[in-house]
């Protein structure tokens, strides 16, 4: 095992060298007047109000809005992580500009500083919901609505448009859906609107982009696969110690372990850089099968793909810490979306034991004991529609990139409602949220276009 480690070594430095959050601004050098602020919302805004309220955080941004009879309002949903600004380059602030409209940024309860209780048990949790987080838009809309007429006189109550990536484009689009008196469309960038609980789905579009580096590409990530799944289960445990330590993953359990590298190549194609990572495999000549292995850990930890965030132990953890979000995200996808990434059977990359049965529903269960938690996705697309959602909606904008694994759960084709927007963002790299990333000289034109199409649609929102 020495010796492997050494050549290793000595072949990297020869060699050279998943989840959205919107580019922040740059509070430092950024000449827009961005304002932090918190907002008491409540805690629980269906059967217990007497819980009381909460310290929302978000940001205000009012250097393009213009005061008039006709307020215009831009609301960033944040989702599964820390709340952030959007960059100046970013769909929102570009839009506002436009359109001279306030800009909001609201995070979401449980996630950064909006805390709502003193730890992260599964009691605590059972306040994170997806219907408390919307309720939270709503009141948040509210209040800022009465603030406008407070504020500024003789004016209508403020448009609303909003915007979210993700999960959270899944929210904009149930936001316009349940709230539309409040908003008058939404942006649903990447929106994952459809519960799956065997997302097999995902690892089938991986497929599929990684077929595009050539013939053998699959077979390379495969064969990495089934080694250091074969590596992990040795029954020499000094052998398991050696090749954790090699990948930076000392002390990871077998289950563990299994999700974290099966997530390894999917780093590259989820950040729209599936060039690189067929740049990485088409370098991969003369090469044992380990080293593969323990490369691709490295050069994926590069793109913040590392373990810690794997490990179970910290999982559980119950201690708030707002720099952290995986523990609050997994009780979301046990409770109540799935999006369990399984193997594709037809031509599987991850371990075939990653099923729902043998590897999920104990993964769920482990992390949260107390509840047993496995997440029903007939009754949350009944209450949200799914895929449906396109004949109960309108004023809605929905983008999905054409190498991203995530548009199989969101609308990727418009049927009948004409109220609606539907575009497919097609290129070599368009993958999570392409158009929410920052505005670039050379980025592809099938983005541009599409982000372009989105800003003078909110216009029309908003009547400007």
């Amino acid at each position: 095992m020495m010796k492997i480690l050494v050549l290793l070594g000595l072949f990297v430095v020869a060699f050279g060298f998943i989840h959205f959050e919107i580019e922040p601004i740059d509070m430092a050098r950024t000449k827009l007047n961005v304002v932090l602020k918190r907002f008491k919302n409540l805690k629980d805004h269906f059967k217990n109000r007497r819980l009381g309220t909460f310290e929302a955080r978000y940001w205000e941004m009012a250097n393009y809005f213009k005061p008039g009879p006709n307020p215009k309002v831009i609301l960033y949903i944040c989702g599964e992580s820390q709340g952030r600004f959007p960059a100046e380059n970013t769909l929102p602030v570009l839009a506002a500009q436009k359109a001279n409209a306030m800009v909001y940024s609201l995070e979401h309860r449980f996630y950064g500083e909006s805390q709502l209780a003193a730890d992260w048990s599964e009691k605590s949790l059972e306040l994170l919901t997806f219907q408390q987080a919307l309720a939270d838009i709503a009141y948040f809309i509210e209040s800022k609505n009465f603030e406008f007429k407070k504020n500024y006189m003789h004016t209508k109550e403020p448009k609303w448009v909003v915007i979210g990536g993700s999960y959270a484009g899944a929210m904009a689009a149930w936001f316009r859906y349940k709230y539309p008196h409040l908003a008058v469309g939404a942006i649903s960038s990447s929106g994952v609107v459809n519960a799956i609980d065997d997302f097999y789905h995902y690892e089938m579009q991986v497929v599929e982009d990684v077929e595009k580096c050539g013939k053998d590409a699959v077979k390379k990530l495969k064969a990495q696969q089934d080694l250091a799944a074969k590596m992990i289960n040795n029954r020499d445990k000094k052998v398991v110690e050696d090749f954790l330590k090699m990948i930076n993953a000392e002390g990871m359990t077998s289950i563990d372990f299994l999700y974290y590298y099966a997530d390894v190549p999917v780093t590259w194609i989820q950040k729209g850089l599936r060039n690189d990572l067929c740049s990485l495999l088409n370098r991969f000549n003369g090469t044992s099968t380990l080293q593969e292995v323990v490369i691709m850990a490295w050069e994926a930890a590069i793109l913040n793909h590392t373990a810690d965030s794997y490990r179970m132990s910290m999982l559980k953890d119950t201690k708030i810490d707002s720099t952290k979000h995986s523990r609050q995200w997994y009780y979301q996808v046990c409770t109540t979306f799935g999006w369990f990434q399984t193997p594709y059977k037809k031509n599987p990359i991850r371990p075939i034991n990653m099923s729902l049965d043998e590897y999920w529903r104990p993964y769920c269960i482990a992390m949260f004991p107390g509840k047993k938690v496995f997440p029903n996705v007939n009754y949350t697309n009944h209450m949200m529609s799914g895929l449906e959602i396109e004949k109960h909606t309108s004023n809605t904008f929905f983008t999905q990139g054409s190498e991203d694994g995530w548009k199989h759960a969101g609308l990727m084709k418009k049927q009948k409602n004409d109220n609606i927007i539907v575009k497919m963002i097609t290129c070599k790299t368009c993958s999570h949220c392409a158009d929410l990333k920052p505005q670039k000289s050379d980025e592809d034109p099938a983005v541009t276009k599409v982000r372009n199409e989105e800003i003078t649609t909110i216009g029309i929102w908003l009547g400007s």
